[in-house]
């Protein structure tokens, strides 16, 4: 049923989607994105806090390079089940209820990490908490793209974006002071703050698009009262959505009108992610261990980074709806591709030079991966857009348990960091030309239901 109404009615906008971009004081729906991004800012951090605690990790329980990895891995393997199994479930029980449950089990779990009395335990524990940290994450975005007017979706969802990629570049600012004088532990059990600002969320009302979807117009209208709409249609004026209520399955991914598009996106997601994730969560043991980088050093250096992902989402929020959703994507990816491969050449002893190259390189696939988030949830219909970007984010996922492994492997087989840097530029290249020759634009086009 589901696959026959995806063939025979293409989804566009709605009655839903007219009102988001009609009139109204539209005040609550405006805290939206600022509510939704401060409790997904420790999501952000969860997610990365091991790269600037691993080092410590590995001296104090005296790991190799394989055993440091597969406790990074098992945080991504853990994101990589939940991403796509929460996706579906927020399809059918809806938005909220979903992202609550999860970022309440997030918070829990990063105390429990921070107790850990072995590797083994963290392996464990933080598996169990990728769950949380990889189904929140495509929810809540679902969520404020669900509710963006059309015009200035972009900079609504920067909002949103950049107090939820904040968690990266606290996690390594505060690192800078907490970990030489604390240890490891300490960063993990702040994972547990956004349990002071999920209480907070009560306020917010489930998804409009998500209610209409599931045929409950009558709910849907007044979701949409109370996020600031000034013109609700009356029940007459309100038609049936087509595929209202039906199941969604997985392989409606593949279908005829879609199977393309998703492809593309796949690519995108798992390509992206094992650059950007790979170095992420590496560059500050390859600095360490590879370039003879002392530790205090290494994560200054890294902190150029974090800074950078500070800027970065502000910069989007207030280009993206006027340039698009490609040009900063294929020139941010090309030339940090560049970087990357260009770190071959350099001598060991030029340590300032290549660390400037992975810089680039992480700044350019950074801003790829930023750019995703918006161009999914764009891209699909409301029946499916969770799925999708649950899907999305579990093939992210899986590529940012493999990156881990593929380079402590490299570096305790081969003693070398080269061949990782030749691996992820070119990588990183084949993305820009993804961007450049698969992917349409998205700005200014309104979002299908």
């Amino acid at each position: 049923m589901a696959d026959s109404a995806v063939a025979d009615t293409p989804p566009g906008p709605s009655w839903v989607g007219e009102t988001l971009d009609g009139t109204g004081s539209w005040s609550l729906r405006s805290r939206a994105p600022w509510l939704i991004g401060l409790l997904m800012l420790f999501d952000s951090w969860d997610s990365v806090v091991i790269a600037f605690t691993l080092t410590v990790m590995r001296e104090e329980w005296g790991l190799s390079p394989v055993q440091a990895s597969l406790i990074v891995s098992a945080g991504y393997a853990g994101q990589l089940v939940g991403a796509i199994g929460f996706g579906s479930l927020a399809e059918r029980y809806g938005r909220l209820p979903i992202l609550k449950l999860l970022v309440l089990a997030m918070s829990v779990l990063a105390v429990v990490c921070a107790m850990a009395g072995s590797h083994a335990q963290l392996i464990v524990f933080r598996a169990l908490q990728g769950l949380a940290i990889g189904g929140a994450l495509p929810v809540a975005i679902s969520y404020i793209n669900e509710i963006a007017p059309t015009s200035t979706r972009g900079r609504f969802f920067g909002t949103f974006q950049f107090l939820m990629t904040s968690g990266f570049g606290l996690a390594s600012l505060v690192s800078l002071w907490l970990v030489p004088a604390y240890g490891w532990r300490i960063m993990f059990a702040l994972g547990a703050l956004p349990l002071v600002v999920l209480p907070f969320t009560r306020i917010l009302p489930e998804s409009p698009r998500w209610l209409a979807g599931r045929g409950r117009s009558d709910e849907a209208a007044r979701s949409l009262a109370a996020l600031g709409s000034g013109s609700i249609p009356p029940a007459d004026a309100r038609p049936r959505i087509p595929g209202s209520g039906e199941k969604m399955p997985f392989k409606l991914l593949f279908a005829r009108e879609i199977r393309a598009t998703f492809i593309i996106t796949a690519l995108l997601w798992f390509l992206t992610s094992l650059v950007s994730f790979g170095l992420s969560s590496q560059i500050v043991t390859i600095y360490v261990s590879m370039f003879r980088i002392p530790l205090a050093e290494a994560l200054r250096y890294n902190a150029i980074v974090s800074i950078s992902i500070f800027i970065l989402p502000l910069i989007l929020r207030f280009s993206i709806d006027r340039i698009g959703r490609r040009p900063l994507p294929m020139l941010g990816t090309a030339l940090g591709g560049i970087a990357l491969v260009a770190m071959i050449f350099p001598n060991i002893d030029a340590k300032l030079q290549l660390v400037v190259l992975a810089i680039i390189g992480q700044i350019g696939i950074s801003v790829g991966s930023m750019v995703l988030w918006p161009y999914t949830a764009e891209t699909y219909a409301t029946r499916i857009r969770s799925l999708v970007l649950g899907t999305s984010s579990s093939l992210a996922r899986a590529a940012s348990m493999l990156a881990p492994l593929f380079v402590g492997g490299v570096l305790q087989t081969r003693g070398s960091a080269t061949l990782v840097f030749l691996v992820f530029g070119l990588v990183s290249l084949a993305v820009a030309m993804l961007w450049l020759f698969g992917v349409k634009e998205t700005a200014g086009r309104k979002m299908a239901d």
